[in-house]
């Protein structure tokens, strides 16, 4: 591509197609990343695009209406219409029908359904950007614009609409009669039915229609969909591409984009060029030309004869003729070709690499190939879908620098669609864009290019200070690898390693079993810093769990000296603060109480679940929770030496014992002491309780709880 190209996509809005009923995709000016979990609406997202900038018809149906519009509609027009078509004629009933949706000859508002719109911003450089085949798309001529504006839209045609509904009418009558004449089971069926039909007649009537416009998409000039679709060079690799594996797969998909590659190459046409002269030379010389006509003229004739009889006489001879030309050379040249690796000498098939490596070599080679088709005065962009297929996550994470590199260094434009958090965190929040399905049948998209400066503009209460903590925290949160947020369902916050072998353990009872067909996001992270995560949870509107511990002042000995003791849990203090009025004085243990009690922990509008422990049995830790609960009873009860031991025994578990104290033949010790002297071997303790099967017989109140919040 040559250098200094710049004119390209710098924004799309979607509206109104599937589920995606408002999306805003912004680009960047070489790769962009479109990043999200399966049926999160990335396929659905390409496949538009690519039908808008390449194909030659997009299709709009009614599957393509997102169901609340579509739900909507029909509550107000299926019952109009029925009043009217079961109690009028076609001819009436249509002419009252208009007489009510239309005035001025348009149809009411009321009686339409949103407009599926596609809004595109085209950004070009003054300078050094040839703009003739965009000339004559200029509406705004502020000096400081330098954009084009096209809208891609789906309008209602009266015309096509009472054709349409002229057409159907009788069927339509016949469908509401049947209707109030059945019993409940099939009428449910039938309504169905009547009302997909009544979509499709809807659908029918949609013209698809591009303007030019201004800025805020206003004083639309109507552009030919042909016109507008010659001002792309849009090529696309789509998620379902057909790669050799087996050895006695023919499809050659390498070699013949090698052959394709070629083409361009000098050598390479000097040579095939001359292959149609050189092969008819040999066909010619081994007199196979004249064999095959004689043999065709001879082994024909009589069925020649019997044709003539009814035919009046009128057909000559029929023979086979040989006529090379170079595009049946280039077939045969595809046909023959086969892709070989030099191993050390040994030649191996395509096969012989596997699926990943043949994906990598593919990409490569159609990227190459579109180089070729760059065209200056174009729009010229390239996508590719879930380029990570096949491949594993180191190969993932090379190829995608290597994407990167090369977009940058050929000035071209891309989107990538994919589902892999080895890509996600590669590329980093400035190229990152992320789809989910925020609610049922609907996403939306999150621009974390924006991400940071989001959290400058809407927390403006936070110092300059903390603000730099945050940009540098979620930086490093991609390059570690928690980017598998992005793509969970739901996520989980724990502390340490306990936690993890815990709740991991918990989610494979039954009671938990819905979670396990969740994708859960299991992150560590400690009470200082779980705060942190509340602002990416916020934006990407993901629901959360937070299990914390309340970390209450070790020398609290009784319920009096908890409940007046502060948590030094900053995670739990930073959300309580936020709430109340107490902005610069850490909440007391006794108001954490009620905070919970009051269902405050419950935050961020519901997306957030702080879990941590509770009143009964006053424990500041999980281990102290879990033995509480075990035992049946507070942290402060003593219990002597010896019986600790019986207990030990009983239940199998990993824990230390202190010993006894200094004249002292059987000292009395509380849990916390036993949970303080096994401090350096909590792993161990966990791994004694879930290799007892005692999971769940220890499972403390505000963990379960968490995660049945989490569950709904």
């Amino acid at each position: 591509m040559k250098a200094g190209i710049m004119m390209n996509i710098k924004n799309i809005e979607i509206s109104n197609y599937r589920q995606l009923q408002k999306v805003n995709l912004e680009f960047q000016n070489h790769l962009t990343v479109l990043a999200g979990p399966n049926n999160s609406g990335k396929t659905t997202l390409s496949m538009l695009l690519k039908s808008i900038f390449n194909d030659n018809k997009v299709t709009y149906t009614n599957n393509d209406i997102p169901t609340c519009l579509s739900m909507e509609w029909l509550a107000k027009f299926y019952p109009f219409l029925d009043d009217i078509i079961t109690s009028e004629p076609k001819d009436t009933g249509i002419k009252r029908i208009f007489e009510t949706i239309v005035k001025e000859n348009s149809i009411i508002q009321e009686y339409l359904i949103s407009n599926c719109e596609i809004k595109i911003q085209i950004d070009y450089n003054k300078e050094i950007d040839d703009i003739r085949n965009f000339a004559d798309y200029i509406m705004d001529l502020d000096d400081t614009k330098n954009s084009f504006y096209f809208l891609y839209v789906f309008e209602m045609s009266l015309s096509r609409f009472e054709k349409s509904l002229f057409e159907k009418y009788d069927k339509l009558k016949s469908k509401f009669e049947n209707i109030h004449q059945e019993d409940c089971k099939e009428k449910e069926v039938k309504i169905y039915s009547l009302k997909e039909m009544l979509l499709q007649i809807y659908c029918d009537s949609l013209v698809e229609k591009c303007y030019f416009c201004n800025s805020s998409y206003e004083n639309p000039s109507l552009l030919e969909i042909v016109d507008f679709k010659k001002l792309f060079n849009f090529s696309n690799i789509q998620a379902t591409r057909e790669l050799d594996d087996i050895d006695t797969d023919s499809s050659k998909t390498l070699s013949k984009k090698i052959v394709s590659l070629l083409k361009g190459n000098e050598e390479w046409l000097r040579v095939t060029q001359s292959l149609p002269e050189t092969i008819l030379k040999q066909i010619i010389e081994a007199d196979a030309k004249s064999t095959i006509q004689k043999t065709s003229v001879n082994s024909l004739d009589k069925t020649i004869q019997n044709i003539s009889k009814t035919s009046g006489g009128h057909v000559g001879k029929i023979m086979l003729e040989m006529d090379v030309s170079e595009d049946d050379v280039d077939d045969f040249i595809k046909k023959i070709t086969r892709a070989k690796y030099d191993i050390d000498g040994f030649l191996l098939n395509e096969s012989s690499q596997g699926l990943g490596f043949s994906n990598l070599i593919f990409l490569h080679m159609q990227l190459e190939e579109y180089l070729k088709t760059i065209d200056p005065f174009k729009v010229n962009i390239f996508f590719i879908e879930e380029p990570e297929s096949h491949m594993h996550p180191q190969m993932q994470n090379v190829f995608i620098r290597y994407l990167t590199a090369f977009y940058e260094e050929n000035n071209l434009q891309g989107l990538i669609t994919t589902h892999s958090n080895e890509i996600a965190k590669s590329v980093g929040l400035h190229n990152l864009r992320v789809i989910r399905q925020t609610s049922k049948l609907r996403s939306e998209l999150f621009d974390l290019s924006k991400f940071k400066e989001s959290i400058k503009g809407k927390h403006e209460d936070l110092d300059e200070e903390t603000k730099c903590i945050l940009e540098n925290f979620y930086d490093w949160f991609f390059e570690i690898g928690y980017s598998e947020i992005i793509f969970a369902d739901k996520v989980i916050l724990y502390e340490g390693d306990t936690e993890r072998l815990f709740i991991r353990k918990l989610l494979t009872l039954e009671e938990f079993k819905p979670l396990r067909d969740s994708y859960i996001a299991f992150i560590q992270v400690g009470g200082d810093y779980a705060y942190n995560y509340k602002f990416l949870i916020e934006c990407l509107k993901i629901k959360t769990l937070i299990i914390t511990d309340l970390d209450y002042d070790k020398d609290a000995t009784d319920i009096t000296g908890v409940l007046s003791s502060d948590s030094t849990n900053s995670t739990i203090n930073k959300f309580y603060k936020e709430e109340s009025d107490k902005k610069d004085i850490n909440p007391t243990i006794k108001e954490l109480y009620e905070w919970k009690q009051a269902n405050n922990n419950k935050t961020i509008g519901g997306l957030i679940y702080i879990a941590y422990q509770d009143k009964d049995g006053s424990p500041r830790t999980l281990e102290e929770s879990m033995l509480a609960k075990l035992l049946s009873t507070d942290i402060f009860t003593k219990n002597r030496r010896s019986e600790w031991m019986s207990v030990r025994k009983k239940y199998h578990l990993r824990f230390s014992i202190p010993n006894n104290k200094q004249g002292e033949e059987d000292s009395e010790f509380t849990i916390r002491n036993i949970i303080d002297s096994t401090a350096n071997n909590k792993t161990d303790f966990m791994y004694s309780v879930i290799l007892n099967a005692y999971t769940e017989k220890m499972l403390p109140a505000y963990i379960k709880e968490g995660l049945l919040w989490l569950m709904k």
